[in-house]
This record gives C-alpha cells, structure tokens and sequence, in this order.
C-alpha cells in the first residue's frame, strides 16, 4: 500500500510562517509555566491530534471509553463539542440533539446506551470541575480533541495522525493543515498512525516508524479502520449484512445498487471498503459535520430510489434521526467503525492505558 499524496499550498507560507510563530510563542509560555495548567484528581487521557481534519478521534475515544469501563475505571467523556449551536457545559442525554452538544458526542453518549457520561464545554477546566461537581462517580476521564488544549493537565496525550498525511509531511496552516508544528508531537506520550490498509506489511511500518523517530518515552502504534456493526434503526432489515464473515458480506452485497450518503472529514476508505463488497455504488459526498437540509435529504431519497441498500455513518445519523425521511427509512444502514490494531499491538496499547489510570488513582491514594 502507497500513502496518497496530499495537497500543499506553498503561496501561502508566510501566513503559515506567522501562525506557526503564534503557537510557538504559546506553547512557550506553557512549558515555562507562565500559563497555568490545572490538574485534577482523577486520571485524565487526552485524545487528539496536530492536524484538521480526521484521523479518528471518535473511534478512539469510544475504544478508550469501553477499555476503561471493561476494567472498572468508570470513564466519562468530556469533548468541546463541535459543530453545536450552544455554547457553555452542556450535559449529554437521551434527549438531546447534534445541534444541542455536536454530532460525536451524541454518538459515543448512545454508543453506550447512555451508560458512560458524556458532557461538552469549550472550556475543558470549566467543564471538568462541573461534571465532577454532580456527585456521579466518575472515576476517569477522556478528553476529546484536548491536545492543543494545555490548559487542563493529563495523564497520558495520545495523537493520531493519518497514514495517508503523516504530520511529519504536512505544513502548518494555512500552507497546510497542521495545528502547530510537528515539533508539538514531542509532548506526546503514545503517537497512533491510524487508517492504515488492514495488509500494512512491516516493511512499510518500520518506514513510517522511522520517519516519526519516536523520542525514547513514545510509544508508536498503527491502526486500521474496523468496520463494524451495520444495523437498520427502524426495522430488522440490517440482518442482509450483519454477517460479521467477510466472504458472505460480499456475496450478499455484490448484486446490489448501494447508495452511500456521509458527510465526514475523510469518506474514502469507507467508500473503498464497499466498492470491495459492491460492483454498483453511488456516493453523496457532504462537508464534515454537515448538518442536512430538507431539500438534501429531497435529493438522497431521489437518489435511494435507484438503490437497494442506502449506507451512512454513525456520525451523520446523530444528524438525520429525528428528520429521516419515510422513504428511506427501510433501506438505510448505519455503518458502526472501531478501532482494530496491527502487528498485534492491542494488548501493549491496552496495559499502558491501565497503568497510566492505576499510577494515577495509587499516587492519589
């Protein structure tokens, strides 16, 4: 597997050269100390990266979240939200709306069936004292996209960084994409180079892990996308493909018209992965974070007609639940996506998270 090449913008590097000048002087005037960061007592992971865009961030979180709760470290959620149209803390529940606390939130709070707490706030300090001031108990915590947000201390900074525009060839916006420098991957404890092909040899991971050259404390893991459950929210027609084998998946898709609707960062692999099962395959491509206007959803049920099968993400249902049109309603399927580790690196991922959380409550015991 080649990486795809990624567009640049070179006219715009003195721009970049002042935005990178920006965040340097900020991240400076953290690693003085002369911006304050607050801890907190209870074990904190970060979850982000350098760049915009997606590298997985979501599915991460929710691996994190159902790691921790599998060994009894009762984890909550707390993300900024984006895309919502509230601002402030907002807690996450059964009633509330992507418009109300942002579409990955809301799909990681029903992910676990309301059972893991799940709170937005731009302000992560403001937002973690208010959810431990509810009495729950909430015994750690998973910050969402937090890494340039130093304002609250952690325990452990994971960053992710797409295998197909590793940091480490990207340039700082506007040139390019990245947040800040690639030098800021220095405060990383665990790098995670995710979206990998699932035959990633070894060969080409020891180049990537080369080109990252990994200080002596990091820690380097490589991921593929895990796409997982499909299921029909409204009726049981999700049994045509929820035959986990793959050879029976394709026998079942390949003689159909499917139809894939997302707005997402990075739809491509999950359009490859159908092509794959499917020889006919219709794509709507919208922005990521895209909130559907009527008149789209006029149009996706234009274009279902044609179609026997109608995927979309998680995400973008946490978009349409309440506004899904009739039609659509018996042929949709909403496409769940993990996490699934490399060169059998899950188990060397999973203990570092547990030491860090265990480290963390001993020293405040």
């Amino acid at each position: 597997m080649s990486r795809q090449r990624f567009k640049t913008y070179p006219i715009l590097r003195p721009l970049a050269f002042l935005y990178g000048f920006v965040t340097d002087m900020r991240n400076r005037l953290f690693d003085t100390g002369r911006i304050e960061t607050r801890r907190f007592d209870l074990p904190i992971i970060s979850v982000g990266n350098i760049s915009v865009g997606g590298t997985g961030k979501t599915p991460m979180c929710g691996y994190l979240l159902n790691l921790l709760r599998s060994k009894g470290f009762k984890p909550a959620l707390l993300s900024r939200g984006y895309g919502r149209k509230t601002k402030g803390f907002v807690e996450v529940t059964s009633s509330s709306t992507s418009a109300e606390v942002g579409d990955e939130p809301l799909e990681l709070y029903h992910k676990f069936g309301g059972g893991v707490e799940v709170c937005v706030c731009e302000n992560r300090c403001r937002g973690a004292e208010k959810m431990l001031s509810f009495g729950k108990d909430i015994g750690s915590l998973v910050l969402d996209d937090a890494f340039q947000h130093r304002y609250i201390g952690r325990n452990l900074d994971i960053v992710l960084t797409d295998y197909n525009r590793l940091y480490t060839r990207d340039r700082v916006l506007p040139e390019g994409l990245l947040r800040e420098r690639s030098k800021g991957v220095e405060r990383a404890d665990i790098i995670v180079v995710t979206k990998c092909d699932d035959g990633l040899k070894r060969e080409q991971a020891d180049r990537v892990l080369a080109e990252i050259n990994p200080l002596p404390h990091q820690r380097v893991f490589f991921t593929a996308i895990d796409y997982e459950r499909v299921e029909n929210p409204f009726s049981e027609a999700d049994r045509l493909v929820r035959d986990t084998n793959k050879n029976a998946l394709i026998c079942r898709l390949e003689p159909l018209r499917l139809l894939i609707f997302t707005g997402i960062a990075k739809p491509d692999p999950l359009i490859e992965h159908y092509k794959k099962c499917c020889n006919q395959v219709n794509v709507l491509r919208f922005g990521d974070h895209h909130d559907y206007t009527s008149r789209e959803l006029e149009m996706i049920v234009r274009e279902a007609h044609n179609a026997d099968i109608v995927i979309t993400t998680d995400k973008d249902w946490q978009r349409i639940s309440n506004k899904t049109p009739d039609m659509l309603k018996s042929k949709l399927l909403i496409q769940h996506i993990g996490v699934k580790f490399l060169f059998g690196g899950q188990q060397e991922f999973d203990n570092l998270i547990i030491e860090t959380v265990r480290r963390k409550i001993f020293h405040n015991s």
